[in-house]
């Protein structure tokens, strides 16, 4: 009890310290936004785990109510998404280590729920139409019957937190910059961030606020911070995005809301939120992703909220050593169609790159580690790491391709995946040029899958040529556990397009061992084409 006031204490005065930012910093960002009480939400401290300021012009969901501590959290209902599902969600940042009790109620009556990841292994009980368990840092999807999900998103505490009056940091709020979303301030905050690049002040602290924006590029040597409850909200208006020259167009989408174009040494931090305003302008006929990182080195993103891309979300290509961490992607994900190319994270002619604690809800991919092309300048993907991710999506969860030109795709590795729900689990589609060795799965958990285990080479896309060669050698699957019994799916192309070494240890199905290809206790479909699978504990 003791350590739970006491954090109650540390949330208060983080907030208090928080107040005193600068000018437009709290108050005027939350505006138009109320709880399910309607009262104001911004910023708020909820016990142990510091609520987040209700974003400007979010709708407060009318089905679910969520307190940390007793504290209410503000949820909010993405209604933008109808009439595919509207999500709601939450998120708050830890006051410190240890956890927090959260308390979940229902508008309506339910018979069942599930808490995602299973392996949680929350305590979670029952009264009523509420629910309640303990929690430290976790990304939760919550299912009440058949209702539309929750997502409570909880954050480590946050280290290293710039404060404006810092002699790094320079506050966007000195820059007259429109702080309601009223006006486009695209060329204001360009202003701000090139001011930043490379000077003393090479923090841009972004308060409390909703900033209507166009394509904004990054710079070299400067960090751009972007507080809790400040969102960059995409302009309708597709005109706004074609700005600057340079980058590679893939698939129609050449421009982005945030771009990195051969910058070093920069970061994109803090527990604000970038939205795409993607369905928009997908729905204008104009393909955009949410961050796009190009041509660059040296990369820290850390914290963000990223939401409805009109294209992949965050794509990563011919860069060396992009580091992405406590990410939270929640895209428009179909229920009336199949796919909307709304991929999360893909590492694209990447090396040296890693995603570490995501939280990914996608209409396509979740993850999509590819080799763009074979032209001029061309790199092979190659150490790329994902772990402790949580994954939904109507396709792939961990998965390299379609696209793998060049030579090769070494070193890719899943690990710490939750799959709670994907058309396939986990997937190599080889299609194109490479060899594709090294790739690794590990601790992975599946809780709904159409597909378990898809590897692949015969299967060509009709939508693009693809010549067709690309071969899969050495995929490791360790320590994999599945709750459904559904396909092992192992299929090379010809004698010498083929599946060389398939290994699998410790790999369980529906908590049986499986110990051979014949084990009936999986389901398996197999042709003359793969070779070397072997099987350990």
């Amino acid at each position: 009890m003791r350590i739970r006031q006491l954090a109650k204490v540390v949330a208060i005065l983080l907030l208090v310290i928080g107040s005193g930012i600068g000018t437009n910093a709290l108050v005027a960002p939350a505006s138009g936004a109320t709880t399910s009480t309607g009262h104001s939400a911004a910023g708020q401290a909820a016990g142990g785990c510091v609520a987040d300021p209700a974003l400007r012009g979010a709708t407060a969901s009318p089905l679910y109510t969520v307190a940390a501590d007793g504290a209410p959290l503000f949820v909010e209902k993405m209604t933008k998404f109808a009439p595919e599902m509207q999500v709601h969600y939450a998120h708050c940042s830890l006051a410190g280590p240890g956890t927090a009790k959260f308390s979940v109620t229902v508008a309506q009556s339910f018979g069942s729920y599930t808490v995602s990841p299973k392996s949680r292994n929350l305590a979670v009980t029952k009264s009523g139409n509420t629910i309640t368990f303990d929690s430290g840092p976790n990304y939760l999807i919550v299912q009440f019957d058949a209702k539309e999900l929750l997502f409570i998103l909880i954050d480590a505490p946050e280290s290293n937190q710039p404060r404006v009056g810092d002699a790094n940091v320079k506050n966007l709020a000195d820059y007259g910059v429109d702080n309601t979303g009223a006006t486009l301030v695209t060329a204001k905050i360009q202003s701000a961030v090139n001011a930043a690049s490379g000077a003393t002040r090479n923090i841009l602290y972004v308060p409390p606020g909703r900033y209507q924006v166009g394509e904004l590029w990054m710079k070299s040597n400067m960090t751009l911070y972007l507080a809790a409850g400040a969102v960059l909200y995409g302009s309708n208006k597709p005109g706004d995005f074609n700005t600057g020259s340079g980058g590679v167009n893939i698939e129609g989408a050449q421009h982005a809301t945030i771009r990195m174009f051969k910058v070093s040494n920069a970061k994109l931090l803090g527990r604000g939120v970038i939205d795409g305003n993607g369905k928009s302008l997908r729905a204008q006929g104009t393909k955009l992703n949410l961050l796009k990182i190009e041509q660059s080195s040296d990369i820290l993103v850390d914290g963000l909220t990223v939401r409805d891309p009109g294209y992949w979300n965050t794509l990563v290509y011919r860069s060396d050593k992009v580091t992405i961490k406590n990410y939270k992607v929640i895209n428009c994900r179909p229920t009336t169609t199949t796919y909307n190319n709304t991929d999360g994270v893909d590492f694209d002619e990447a090396t040296n790159g890693l995603l570490s604690n995501a939280f990914l809800y996608t209409g396509d991919d979740n993850i999509a580690t590819k080799n763009e092309d074979a032209t001029a300048g061309a790199i092979n993907t190659k150490n790329i790491v994902h772990e402790h991710v949580v994954c939904y999506s109507n396709s792939a969860c961990a998965k390299i391709g379609t696209k793998n030109q060049g030579t090769s795709m070494d070193g890719i590795t899943f690990r710490d995946i939750d799959v709670v729900k994907a058309a396939r689990a986990m997937v190599i589609d080889a299609y194109d040029t490479a060899v594709i060795s090294n790739t690794r799965w590990a601790n992975v958990r599946v809780e709904k899958t159409d597909s378990l285990i898809d590897l692949n080479e015969d299967r060509p896309p009709s939508w693009r040529p693809a010549k067709n060669t690309a071969t899969i050698r050495d995929a490791y699957f360790t320590n994999v556990a599945s709750d459904v019994k559904n396909v092992v799916n192992l299929h090379g192309r010809s004698s010498s397009v083929n599946i060389s070494g398939v290994h699998f240890s410790n790999f369980t199905v529906q908590g049986n061992p499986i110990t051979s290809r014949t084990d009936a206790d999986a389901s398996w479909n197999i042709n003359a084409y793969v070779s070397g699978i072997t099987f350990g504990s």
